[in-house]
């Protein structure tokens, strides 16, 4: 027990002894480096790239750059085998200062080199002054540009009973167009804000407006039935109709058997027709649909990208595209970062697990049949499968 005890000791203290080791300068000389020169500053958005000379000090080990930003001293370091940095999250277009020092190998600064910087107007800035809040069905929407992709936070608050702000929600996106909705309020007349954040905690000024949401209640699920039409597709096997309407969003990453899937036919493409189970029909709000995973098969395989929603109250029994039906939506499911096949940032996972959500026009008629035309799979194929298919609106014994 002794010999073990003695082992870990011996064994944590040369740990300690590397640790020490580590931390310390690679070097002992105790010259201080010359100072850098002939600096030069380029104002980008949010940003300042500062080129400049190098001394010519064998010790120099790297620059570094300090800026005072939101009360926060910003660094920034450059090896000595580049002659430029690049200083990011600027709060705004005003001038700032920033120090530049040499540092040797022994962690031996220079005095500062001092140079007045102006940066562009930052990104998060630019994205404030195309926001727009608008009334939504059960929420709110709000309406962005953001040309630059720049990594942001639109945070939606309201006030209280009491009067005082409260968060609602917050989306974290890089799109390059919103909108983002927040859903689940009730109709009635509240203050709305909306402010932006960057990823260095910079906010903007919050806009605010008083907006009633939309009632909209979700369909209920099991209500939904499958109805075989001439020319609809079939289910493959057990992969039948049911599937999207189960509730299961959890099974996104399980088996197709859990999903539907169309059957091949040697026809393209492929539509299916169901009903909502609402006998007077319902006036649609939304609809969310979610892919089927597994094996980094979202925004792949079998799953929509482009498809048609449409909707009728009494559809021909002989399964033809008559005026019984009308077109409520021609949609396509994004992927947020356009990236390839089988790679994915954040964003496009967490749009996977939340559903990609799609808005009816608001002049659309009441329908109770819907039929889901698919014309375009991620992969091009002659077949698609589904996870979930849900709808939110309102009935006539709503209004």
């Amino acid at each position: 027990m002794n010999k073990y005890f003695i082992l870990i000791v011996c064994m944590m203290f040369f740990y300690s002894c590397s640790e020490e080791d580590n931390n310390r300068p690679v070097s002992d000389d105790p010259t201080i480096p010359d100072q850098i020169s002939n600096v030069r500053a380029e104002s980008l958005p949010g940003a300042v790239k500062l080129t400049y000379d190098l001394p010519s000090s064998q010790n120099l080990s790297y620059v570094k750059a300090e800026c005072l930003i939101n009360g926060r001293v910003r660094q920034v370091i450059a090896s000595s085998y580049t002659n430029n940095l690049t200083i990011e999250g600027f709060a705004d277009e005003t001038e700032y200062t920033v120090n530049l020092y040499s540092v040797s190998r022994s962690e031996k600064a220079s005095e500062p080199v001092a140079v007045q910087v102006k940066p562009l107007a930052p990104p998060f800035r630019e994205v404030f002054k195309t926001l727009e809040m608008k009334e939504a069905w059960g929420g709110i929407a709000v309406f962005f540009e953001n040309p630059r992709e720049a990594n942001i936070a639109i945070s939606v608050i309201y006030k209280d009973d009491d009067g005082f702000w409260a968060p609602r929600e917050t989306f974290y996106t890089k799109s390059k167009l919103g909108p983002v909705a927040a859903r689940g309020l009730e109709s009635v007349k509240k203050t709305f804000g909306v402010y932006i954040r960057d990823r260095w905690n910079n906010t903007t000024d919050t806009l605010v407006k008083d907006l009633t949401p939309k009632f909209e209640k979700q369909l209920d699920l099991k209500k939904f039935k499958a109805v075989q039409l001439p020319g609809d597709a079939t289910a493959s096997g057990s992969s039948t109709m049911d599937r999207m309407f189960d509730g299961d969003i959890a099974k996104q990453s399980n088996s197709a058997s859990r999903c539907f899937l169309s059957a091949v036919n040697g026809q393209w493409p492929h539509w299916i027709t169901f009903d909502l189970g609402v006998e007077k029909g319902a006036l649609l709000s939304r609809c969310k649909i979610w892919q089927r995973g597994m094996l980094n098969r979202e925004y792949g395989d079998r799953n929509p990208r482009k498809f048609e929603i449409w909707g009728s109250m009494n559809p021909n029994p002989d399964g033809s595209w008559d005026d019984s039906w009308k077109l409520l939506i021609d949609g396509e499911i994004i992927k947020p970062s356009g990236l390839p096949l089988g790679q994915f940032s954040d964003e496009d996972t967490q749009a996977y697990f939340d559903g990609h959500e799609f808005t009816f026009p608001l002049d659309m008629p009441y329908v109770r049949y819907i039929r889901l035309k698919v014309t375009q799979t991620w992969l091009n194929g002659t077949n698609f499968i589904l996870n979930q298919i849900w709808f939110w609106g309102m009935e006539p014994s709503d209004l």
